[in-house]
């Protein structure tokens, strides 16, 4: 996978949108997108964002993460695909393929929308893209896991063919709540 590549443009309710794979010059538009993610859902008392941004992050700590992730994206570890409407990136999505000879064929999805964009078909084009490029990388299935309480996910993966395979009772406490988990799956 190429860093940079781009695999889809369109505009939705006026905005310019672009799915590529992200790059090493994506730094400050990364580190922008994760500690709004923070922001966000600090402000939200019933925030759908799963696990995680829970504290904001340095500019070296997502430099090294970028590293990383773009090291995992020339190995053919994971597959990537951000949104970036009108030159912000607003989503990003991931493939992690499984780390075990038994486990290869198998991928992880993450995919994490900042609030004003989503409704807007921005998640479920890059879930499809995210599916087409993991058969092409030969894996075979995928799972995805969230906040049972996630509406708009159960429907995005619902649509890209995922069922529910699993629940994970009280996995995610928040607000003083147990929250489950929800995992779903599919073959690809």
């Amino acid at each position: 996978m190429t860093a940079g590549r781009v695999y889809r443009k369109f505009t939705v309710k006026g905005r310019n949108v672009v799915l590529r794979v992200m790059r090493q010059d994506d730094l400050e538009k990364l580190l922008t997108f994760i500690n709004g993610l923070v922001e966000e859902k600090k402000k939200d008392r019933v925030s759908e964002l799963f696990t995680g941004f829970e504290h904001k992050v340095t500019r070296d700590d997502e430099a090294k993460w970028l590293a990383s992730q773009i090291v995992q994206l020339e190995n053919g570890e994971i597959v990537n695909a951000v949104a970036e409407v009108d030159g912000r990136i607003v989503a990003n999505g991931v493939i992690t393929r499984g780390h075990y000879s038994e486990t290869r064929h198998h991928g992880e999805l993450g995919l994490t929308v900042m609030a004003a964009y989503r409704g807007m078909g921005i998640g479920g084009g890059i879930v499809k893209i995210l599916l087409r490029e993991a058969k092409r990388s030969g894996m075979k299935n995928v799972k995805v896991e969230f906040l049972s309480t996630n509406h708009a996910a159960v429907h995005t993966y619902q649509r890209a063919g995922f069922r529910e395979v699993g629940r994970i009772p009280g996995k995610v406490h928040r607000k003083g709540k147990l929250v489950d988990s929800l995992i779903m799956a599919r073959r690809i």
